[in-house]
């Protein structure tokens, strides 16, 4: 699924412009580039992409500047949100040359695990996401890594997976991306004490 965005090129600017337009339900942007354009977006619809494309697949962003409309291939470059209430404060969008490769995130998704043997082990995923490297029309939205065959006190590497076609890995390939860990065992408070300094048990010291 294409992700699209409409925005509106805006004129006026500073923070009084920019809180009456989230006070609307419109977000104030900038997008960077061969040319900078200050923009409104949609805040819902920006929320629906992020939701369901995330935030670092390529955008066809439908800019309006009066009579004038042209689409331009972007990616978000900053997502800025309130401190305290966690809602969009402001997007910051960058346009790229289809031509030529760029560098992002994209986060690591386990598949496989209704199929593992239950050998009591637990499942740590340490890298929540991946750098790579590609053309923009290239940027996969996740990458899988199949756990199906883990066992416990074994790991997966980054050098264990094979990157989509025409992608590559940009961080360490000895990055251990999940690992089975034996689960820790918790001593029942106070079982393993013993009562008085000898380690003698309780009976014996009252003799």
């Amino acid at each position: 699924m294409d992700a699209v965005l409409n925005a509106e090129v805006r004129s006026e600017k500073g923070k009084g412009i920019a809180h009456r337009l989230r006070q609307q339900g419109l977000l104030p942007a900038v997008l960077y580039g061969e040319e900078q354009k200050d923009l409104i977006l949609n805040t819902r619809e920006l929320q629906k992409l992020l939701s369901t494309q995330g935030s670092s697949q390529l955008i066809t962003l439908k800019v309006k500047e009066g009579r004038k409309k042209q689409e331009i291939p972007v990616l978000i470059k900053e997502l800025q949100y309130h401190p305290v209430k966690g809602n969009l404060l402001h997007a910051d969008l960058y346009q790229v040359s289809m031509e030529q490769e760029v560098v992002v995130k994209v986060p690591v998704v386990l598949v496989g695990e209704e199929e593992r043997v239950n050998d009591g082990s637990v499942i740590d995923l340490q890298l929540y996401e991946v750098e790579v490297s590609c053309l923009p029309a290239n940027i996969p939205a996740k990458i899988e890594v199949n756990i199906a065959g883990l066992t416990m006190n074994n790991s997966i590497t980054l050098a264990d997976l094979t990157p989509p076609s025409g992608v590559q890995f940009v961080t360490p390939l000895s990055e251990t991306v999940v690992a089975a860990y034996a689960p820790r065992v918790e001593v029942a408070e106070g079982a393993a004490e013993t009562s008085g300094e000898t380690g003698e048990p309780a009976e014996a010291q009252e003799e």
